[in-house]
């Protein structure tokens, strides 16, 4: 009993598969016949010339909003990365040339005039005990921070009038005389 609902069941997926591949393949068909006109060739053509046309106004319009806003354009960014490449290149031929200068000079001098360390000319007694090393920083010579006047955290307005005098001492205006 069970055989027989299985034969008599189709494959969803199967029927499913198949309607998929047969309308791939009329959809296909049907716009390569339509790309192979005239009429679709001049609309994709006309498409391609609009949208190049568009770019070149956004691109010119970009170019003057960026200039107008003092901001860089694509083009100013690449020359100057362009010349900090040259400069870069430049100064690495300027390193190679300091190297290779470098080793002739270090070649060139005599082997007993080159010494990593200076000589040593005292020595200290073996009766003598060495020195308690203990470094403690001198107080005296660490800079310390004074400032003359005090920090301003706000500068004030161009159009805010001068503080008062010693002689106005904030009396208002209209006690004024």
């Amino acid at each position: 009993m069970a055989e027989q609902t299985n034969a008599q069941t189709p494959d969803v997926m199967q029927l499913w598969r198949d309607w998929l591949t047969e309308t791939e393949r009329q959809f296909n068909s049907f716009f390569a016949d339509a790309m192979n006109q005239d009429a679709a060739a001049r609309g994709v053509g006309g498409y391609v010339e609009m949208n190049a046309g568009f770019q070149r106004m956004m691109a010119d319009f970009m170019q003057r909003y960026l200039a107008f806003m003092n901001l860089p354009s694509r083009t100013d960014v690449v020359g100057v990365a362009e010349t900090l490449s040259a400069i870069e290149e430049r100064l690495s031929r300027i390193e190679e040339t300091l190297q290779i200068a470098a080793a002739a000079v270090d070649a060139a001098e005599p082997p007993a005039l080159r010494t990593d360390e200076p000589a040593r000319s005292w020595q200290p007694d073996a009766s003598e005990p060495a020195p308690a090393r203990s470094w403690q920083p001198d107080t005296n010579d660490l800079p310390t921070f004074r400032p003359s006047e005090p920090a301003r955290t706000r500068r004030p307005a161009a159009n805010t009038p001068p503080p008062p005098s010693d002689s106005q001492q904030a009396v208002p205006e209209s006690l004024r005389r």
